[in-house]
């Protein structure tokens, strides 16, 4: 081997260990560099991968992730291999090209269930996931995640669900709860706005069997009572104030001091 090989793995391990904690910016970094050196695969591997590495550094992706795919595909059984998928991934990710993301983490996982950077593939496919629809005035008007498409949200919250459950003690798991509960409660949201909207076309059959799905999928929401709000209101306008008074009921013992409780003074008993 090359005598300045294992200088460049080691440096290349000490900027990979530098990128283990998720960012705030919705980037994790590459995942750290985690190949074994007690049997080197050949000098040629080590020098594909160190190139391709080196370009990922200067965020020249694309070029990166053709020199991972020539790695992968020239050694397909090396130790290189496995981390060329994962920067490959990352390097799809940074390139906002989710559809890649998502493919190549998959193909990780299916190729390397039980490695222990699972946890990183998940959190990438999350990420992907949650990153769709984003715009570069992100910053400045920030999406409704609630009026969004809601599969993708649904796919991001089972990737980081999968990862906090498998993965607890991961350093990307902390992230990836608090970006579940931010998921569930813009899903929940997504039904109400949907509720609202039967509402005010007068269906109120419809405004209650939504609200009824929101309220068991998401019991805990901070929307739950809006939508209770709501659903007494559908049952008034159909002349049901029996249901009616069992919904106000049940609003004023999930949320006291809700403003809509002095609305329906008239029915509560």
């Amino acid at each position: 081997m090359n005598p300045a090989i294992p200088t460049l793995i080691a440096i290349a391990v000490a900027l990979g260990a530098c990128s283990t904690n998720p960012k705030t910016e919705d980037d994790p970094g590459p995942s750290p560099v985690r190949i074994s050196t007690d049997n080197p695969a050949p000098d040629s591997a080590d020098e594909l991968y160190l190139k391709a590495k080196a370009l990922l550094n200067r965020k020249q992706y694309e070029s990166a992730v053709q020199d991972f795919n020539n790695l992968e595909a020239t050694f397909p059984f090396s130790d290189y291999a496995a981390q060329a998928r994962l920067d490959i991934t990352y390097a799809y990710y940074k390139l906002k090209e989710y559809d890649s993301t998502t493919a190549a983490a998959d193909r990780f996982l299916k190729l390397y269930p039980q490695s222990e950077q699972a946890d990183y593939a998940y959190y990438l496919k999350g990420l992907a996931n949650f990153s769709r629809g984003k715009s570069v005035f992100e910053s400045l008007v920030p999406r409704k995640l609630y009026r969004m498409d809601q599969s993708a949200l649904r796919g991001s919250l089972s990737d980081f669900s999968t990862l906090v459950t498998r993965f607890p003690g991961s350093s990307y798991a902390e992230d990836s709860q608090a970006r579940m509960d931010l998921l569930t409660n813009e899903m929940a949201r997504h039904e109400l706005s949907t509720a609202e909207y039967y509402f005010e076309r007068s269906a109120m059959v419809a405004v209650i069997n939504r609200v009824n799905t929101m309220l068991e999928t998401y019991p805990d929401s901070p929307y739950a009572a809006d939508a209770l709000s709501l659903m007494a209101r559908a049952y008034i306008a159909l002349g049901n104030r029996t249901l009616a008074a069992e919904t106000v009921k049940s609003l004023e013992a999930k949320a006291p001091g809700h403003p809509d409780l002095r609305v329906f003074t008239s029915i509560r008993g």
